[in-house]
């Protein structure tokens, strides 16, 4: 007979849609993620967007995905340019991450060193860096699955921004 000794989970019982999506929402932060800034090409200039919603879907044939809100001004621009970068931020660009969070979109790029690959533009100090073709878009509630033909990828020494819990973090 085997006992376990692990904590009994938070029940995500809540009284209302709003408890239960703010449950949802501090469980979610308690996993550590990797932060990405999406950039493409619009009409009028690069743009692009803060998100930790990223990860790799398949090697073969290379597939990405992520996750964007369904009214995000940056996810209309890929869709119209049909291709997009995920630059994987350093540790030191925590100011990068929240400028592409919070500043208005034609704004984001004001001051920020990038080169242009494959037809969008690439953040000069990322340490990782992925070109994309669009390959699939699918809802997913509030948000569209944005999956992506990997075209060209390319890194540099350098450790990763992290998100978790609400706040930025690095490797020890």
């Amino acid at each position: 007979m085997s006992h376990s000794t692990a904590p009994h989970p938070l029940p995500l019982s809540a009284t209302s849609d709003q408890e239960h999506q703010q449950q949802f929402r501090r469980v979610m932060a308690e996993l550590p993620a990797g932060v990405t800034v999406l950039t493409t090409m619009s009409p009028q200039g690069p743009v692009g967007m803060t998100t930790s919603a990223f990860t790799s879907l398949s090697m073969e044939p290379p597939l990405v995905l992520a996750c964007l809100h369904h009214r995000s001004g940056t996810l209309a621009a890929i869709i119209e340019h049909g291709a997009f970068a995920v630059n994987v931020l350093a540790d030191s660009m925590d100011h990068i991450s929240r400028d592409f969070a919070e500043k208005p979109l034609p704004d984001r790029f004001t001051g920020v060193p990038h080169h242009h690959q494959d037809t969008v533009p690439v953040l000069r100090d990322a340490i990782a860096w992925i070109t994309c073709r669009i390959h699939a878009t699918h809802p997913g509630g509030d948000h569209t699955i944005l999956i992506g033909t990997v075209t060209r990828a390319g890194r540099r020494n350098g450790e990763p921004l992290l998100r978790h819990r609400g706040a930025y973090r690095r490797f020890i």
